[in-house]
């Protein structure tokens, strides 16, 4: 059956010479992944590899079968095209990282279109801003954990003595186990909570407070996110936002 949606491109890799899978998480069934002849070799009836970088927005036309594995793009178009994305360095690091994020994290998301808008909305705010972008990924992926489900829950409280990261919870004990914020890291976790796309500019944050908040978020997405993989591409936005 022939269906058409919008998506965003998560990931590409060479399955052989002259074809791709793809992995684009859609507005209409959440992650699938695809199988697509590349135009690389200029063959008849393939596509440009170039309409398939991570974090392209395109519309689609797929021929959807549910026992497949791999499904098969009738038609592809960019949805919306960048204006300083893909041309200024610091942007360009920050969704390169998080195209290797989502993938790990929506890897069999199913639909959830409050999520594919919040991801569609953040990415083109990222395109358009002027304002600093250094704390834009601790942002993005801090309020990621509501479309996902698993919010941190302080209940109310300002400054919790603990917060157990593989529970989510806040607490007054220490945890049996050594996945846990305390004192002033546990007591800022409600200003974090705070912070947006349109307040982050605001939040004053030396190089070392953002490589530990990124260290958190990382091992937090750990706990709640099955098979979620070692990213290769945490170390160059270290070295970029330096």
């Amino acid at each position: 059956m022939l269906e058409t949606t919008q998506g965003i491109v998560l990931h590409y890799n060479r399955y052989n010479d002259d074809s791709a899978v793809v992995d684009i998480f859609t507005l209409s069934r959440g992650s699938v992944a695809f199988l697509v002849r590349d135009r690389r070799q200029q063959r008849k009836g393939g596509m440009h590899a170039t309409l398939l970088r991570p974090l392209n927005i395109v519309e689609l036309v797929f021929d959807y079968r549910p026992s497949a594995s791999l499904q098969k793009i009738q038609e592809l178009h960019i949805a919306h095209c960048y204006t300083s994305l893909p041309y200024d360095p610091i942007k360009e690091t920050i969704a390169l990282f998080l195209s290797e994020f989502l993938h790990n994290a929506l890897r069999s998301e199913m639909q959830n279109p409050d999520l594919y808008h919040y991801i569609l909305y953040s990415l083109q705010w990222l395109d358009a801003t002027n304002e600093g972008v250094a704390n834009f990924h601790i942002a993005f992926l801090v309020r990621l954990t509501y479309y996902l489900g698993f919010w941190p829950n302080i209940k109310g409280r300002e400054t919790p003595p603990f917060f157990d990261l593989r529970d989510s919870i806040a607490t007054d004990t220490e945890p049996p186990h050594s996945f846990f914020l305390k004192g002033e890291e546990a007591a800022r976790l409600s200003l974090f909570l705070r912070m947006s796309l349109r307040n982050m500019h605001h939040f004053r944050l030396t190089r070392q407070q953002r490589s530990r908040i990124l260290d958190v978020l990382t091992l937090y997405y750990k706990m709640h996110v099955p098979e979620f993989r070692d990213l290769r591409s945490l170390a160059v936005l270290r070295d970029v936002l330096a």
